[in-house]
């Protein structure tokens, strides 16, 4: 069976994987001209089902159980397993109770208990949410070795294709996202900042809760995050 996969963004590339472990004979169209410059590209890379379980539907959570899993069997070594750490300035303490409140796998930690997950934050903040089962990988890096993999599997890219164009397949899967026009899909709006701190490290994602502005940091390779 040919398939054609629109959109070769995150949910692009693994649904061709899948597909083409099962024996389709897969190819990915993407508007852009070369890989990344799509929301994939600017996202955080947290696989945290828990933590985006106070905002999302349950089947979020449910199906995201397993993602940390799948990355690690797909790119063995792109995973970071170290949980979560939720915290809030004491101003805003009923955040973080309105967050444990809408969300489940996490357990309080203290003061010390923060400084010992993350000494870099040692004193600042005197309550968090621990939650010990998410992870964490680089979408950029793990993309483009995705792409790779699949590319030596004999997937087809076509980068710079008007996908409304592109015909002669058995099936046809949409991920192109938000361009789907799909109203089962809800748009979140973020801004991105990459930063680097040499002074600071970090071994998680830190979700900081805010009432207007929530934040939260991810820590790459030589103290970016």
């Amino acid at each position: 069976m040919r398939v054609l996969v629109k959109g070769a963004g995150v949910a692009g590339i693994t649904a061709a994987f899948e597909l083409a472990t099962r024996g389709a004979t897969v190819t990915v169209a993407e508007i852009t001209h070369t890989l990344g410059g799509n929301a994939s590209w600017f996202a955080g890379g947290m696989l945290a089902p828990w933590c985006e379980r106070e905002s999302a539907e349950q089947p979020v959570l449910d199906l995201g159980r397993d993602a940390a899993d799948w990355w690690d069997a797909v790119l063995p070594g792109h995973v970071t397993r170290a949980g979560t750490l939720v915290v809030a300035a004491p101003r805003d303490a009923g955040e973080l109770d309105r967050f444990a409140s809408r969300t489940s796998g996490h357990r309080r930690v203290d003061e010390d208990q923060v400084a010992r997950l993350e000494p870099d934050l040692a004193g600042r903040f005197r309550r968090g949410l621990f939650f010990p089962g998410e992870a964490h990988l680089d979408p950029r890096e793990a993309m483009a070795r995705l792409h790779d993999r699949l590319a030596a599997m004999g997937v087809a890219f076509r980068f710079g294709s008007d996908i409304r164009q592109v015909s002669g397949f058995d099936r046809r899967i949409d991920c192109t996202g938000m361009a789907a026009v799909d109203d089962r899909l809800r748009g979140v709006r973020g801004e991105m900042l990459i930063l680097r701190a040499p002074d600071v490290s970090l071994s998680r994602p830190v979700r900081l809760l805010h009432p207007r502005f929530p934040l939260y940091i991810v820590p790459r390779a030589d103290h970016r995050s």
